[in-house]
């Protein structure tokens, strides 16, 4: 299932957060209108490379915006959550992440590579359609042989 509005993007190495940005993901996803949430570290990251997001804190934290309220309330549709190190606290807070958005039925991207892809594979997409081209253009095999006819 595509997102249409929220993603919710939590970043642990940093690696991780200068990849997303350096290719180019998170301004892809600005740029198609969607309202990016990211927790803490990722936000200060993102945010001073010039991504606008808002600020949505971890599970252990009760405050809100609190990342499982938003998912519970069916108020995101995607998550990019790359895990961090073997930081206990990490882990925990990680794993309660990835837990929420699977019972909530909101796709989880866990690998920064698939993320990169993804962003880019919905930005060609969002590109297609914005030109006034169908994505998907399929046809029958006899539709296919009438135009391959016609320019003969």
């Amino acid at each position: 299932k595509l997102p249409k509005k929220n993603i919710v993007i939590s970043l642990g190495p940093n690696s991780a957060k200068h990849e997303f940005v350096s290719t180019g993901a998170a301004k892809q996803l600005q740029e198609m209108g969607f309202s990016l949430f990211a927790t803490k570290s990722t936000s200060d990251y993102l945010s001073k490379h010039g991504v606008s997001c808002s600020l949505v804190y971890k599970p252990l934290i009760k405050k809100e915006p609190n990342v499982l309220t938003l998912l519970q309330a069916g108020k995101m549709d995607m998550m990019i959550n790359v895990p961090d190190s073997m930081d206990s606290n990490g882990m925990t807070d990680g794993f309660k992440m990835r837990r929420g958005a699977i019972e909530a039925g909101v796709p989880l991207i866990t690998d920064i590579k698939t993320a990169i892809f993804t962003c880019a594979a919905i930005h060609r997409k969002w590109l297609r359609e914005s030109s006034g081209k169908s994505f998907w253009d399929v046809c029958s095999w006899q539709e296919y042989v009438e135009i391959i006819e016609r320019l003969n």
